[in-house]
């Protein structure tokens, strides 16, 4: 399944240099002598799934915050956190990626506050970009120096960073993030030269505090002991107070983005931001659905994203298709199986600003590719997008520039055991 491109039954895809040279039957492909033949058996070969939007320090976090409204889940959250050490975070991110790995993840786009996601994405093989978190209310002298100690950090994550890995910088929120210190991370040449992720109209709380200063995510903020960031500039909404302050640049990742009328839609394609749609978090916090026909519309790239545990599933974004799905019906929209699928792949990468490399099985692209056995009694005619996407299917196999990085006994690169008893313990201290 190219997704850009019909379906091939009886496929090949010929790999060579870690990229993918030709696709076809096996008769159409021009001469590979000498090349490895690997034979899937009954297997649908797609595109590398495409995490748009994930938390791989908070992998151990499901099912320790009960599900409510976002501002009271917020507070929960942040308050059950306190006592989760640096090591529980590091340990969290390396089960998350093996986790993304084994649900047909190839690249994912993480946002944490400490850069683990760089070792835990590298070691298992997986692209990824690793957006590390910035907060805080900061103005004058004081933004610009949390803003040049946040680049030395971010420098020395890019120098512990695989050849896979690159590493950006997230302004957490504009409720976490006031327009001034958000505006120096942008102007800054080192923080502002690279990928750049954020949450955005979230959720009704969100837009009550930026609009009006009360609700419960204001009360959230304030348990903590902080105050909320405010935007005063725009409004009403949260996406017009962001382009009034200059928080709006060009391939910004926006997660979410939930609030948002067609006004909205239009500033966003206009600043050329790209959305990362969390559909399984969005229900369990009550925030809404995202308008995700309304932005794609009017031009916004939407790709998927699997939010954390905390909010939602584990890293497996053929379930977050899967909720994209009931989302789109909610909405009135027919969902179609290979457009989610697309979500999940091309879609993604062109949020993430991969697509000219990943996200299709297209000659001249990198060969990400990941192979699912369908589930047993599965029709031969099937639409090969709705099998893959059935939770009876399963990954086989997965490979990253050419590379297997999953097989049968699991991910190639990783010591499986060591990981997961390590995760066990940081998850009983956590508890």
């Amino acid at each position: 399944m190219p997704v850009e491109g019909p379906v091939v039954r009886d496929a090949c895809v010929l790999v060579r240099d870690g990229a993918i040279e030709a696709i076809g039957r096996e008769r159409d492909l021009p001469p590979c002598d000498g090349v490895p033949v690997t034979d899937l058996g009954d297997a649908i070969l797609i595109p590398g799934l495409v995490d748009a939007h994930c938390h791989l320090e908070w992998g151990l976090m499901g099912g320790l915050v009960p599900d409510a409204r976002f501002g009271e889940w917020l507070g929960a959250f942040v308050h059950r956190t306190v006592d989760v050490t640096p090591v529980d975070r590091e340990h969290a991110a390396r089960w998350a990626a093996m986790t993304a790995l084994r649900n047909g993840t190839t690249t994912l786009a993480d946002s944490g506050p400490s850069g683990f996601g760089v070792s835990a994405a590298g070691d298992a093989g997986l692209r990824a970009i690793v957006h590390m978190e910035i907060f805080g209310r900061d103005t004058g002298a004081d933004a610009r120096e949390k803003v040049v100690r946040h680049g030395e950090a971010l420098l020395q994550a890019r120098d512990q960073a695989g050849s896979r890995v690159s590493v950006g910088v997230s302004p957490h929120a504009p409720y976490t993030v006031g327009p001034e210190l958000w505006s120096e991370v942008l102007a800054d040449p080192i923080l502002g030269a690279g990928s750049v992720a954020a949450h955005m109209a979230e959720s009704p709380d969100e837009v009550m505090l930026l609009d009006e200063g009360v609700g419960p995510l204001v009360e959230a903020i304030h348990s903590v002991g902080r105050d909320p960031a405010r935007w005063p500039g725009g409004g009403p909404g949260v996406v017009s107070r962001l382009e009034a302050g200059g928080a709006l640049t060009p391939g910004l990742i926006a997660a979410h983005c939930v609030q948002v009328d067609s006004d909205d839609a239009g500033i966003l394609a206009e600043h050329g931001v790209r959305v990362a749609h969390c559909p399984h978090s969005n229900v369990r916090l009550q925030c809404g659905d995202a308008p995700i026909e309304l932005l794609q519309v009017l031009g916004v790239p939407v790709g998927l994203g699997t939010d954390s545990p905390a909010s939602a599933g584990s890293y497996d974004l053929r379930d977050e298709a899967r909720w994209a799905a009931e989302a789109a019906a909610r909405r009135g929209a027919t969902p179609i199986a290979a457009d989610m699928l697309a979500l999940a792949t091309i879609g993604s990468a062109r949020v993430i600003g991969m697509d000219d490399r990943i996200g299709s099985l297209v000659a001249g692209k990198r060969a990400d590719i990941v192979a699912i056995r369908p589930f047993d009694g599965a029709p031969v005619q099937a639409d090969p997008s709705l099998v893959a996407l059935d939770p009876r299917s399963r990954v086989i196999a997965s490979w990253i520039d050419g590379e297997q990085v999953f097989g049968p006994d699991g991910p190639n690169r990783l010591d499986a055991g060591a990981i997961v008893a390590d995760a066990d313990e940081a998850r009983r201290r956590i508890m």
